[in-house]
């Protein structure tokens, strides 16, 4: 099974998430500048909401997908919102790409908000998704 990890993180708190989950499941974490060469059975793919909604990058990573990805796994961290997942699940199914149901999102640090996290309690919590998905 061909397993990959994307991300978009500005304040790296994405980022932390990425690479629990990258290790859970026995690849690397990238950023979304790198694109999908192959074949993937299941695409770990993480980001934030941001004054309203995922980046554009973000966006255009999503759109420039195709039939290559079977399935999506999507994860989160967010300071204010609950969860990127309804917008990155809205442009997913967009291009007709399974998106699991279940999600990953934790809170994430921003100014003076939710310090110190993700955590140690949300990096495990992160660990476990990656582990349900993959089985």
């Amino acid at each position: 099974m061909n397993i990959e990890v994307r991300y978009f993180s500005k304040s790296g708190n994405t980022k932390k998430v990425a690479d629990v989950i990258a290790e859970e499941v026995g690849v690397i974490a990238v950023p979304i500048t790198k694109e999908i060469s192959k074949h993937t059975d299941i695409l770990f793919l993480g980001g934030s909401v941001y004054f309203g909604g995922i980046d554009s990058k973000l966006k255009k990573f999503i759109l420039n997908l195709d039939n290559s990805v079977k399935k999506v796994a999507v994860f989160s961290t967010a300071a204010i919102t609950k969860s990127a997942y309804g917008e990155i699940k809205k442009l997913l199914e967009s291009k007709n790409i399974f998106v699991f149901d279940s999600e990953f999102n934790c809170r994430g640090k921003f100014l003076k908000l939710h310090k110190e996290r993700p955590n140690a309690d949300d990096l495990n919590l992160a660990r476990q998704f990656a582990r349900e998905i993959v089985k």
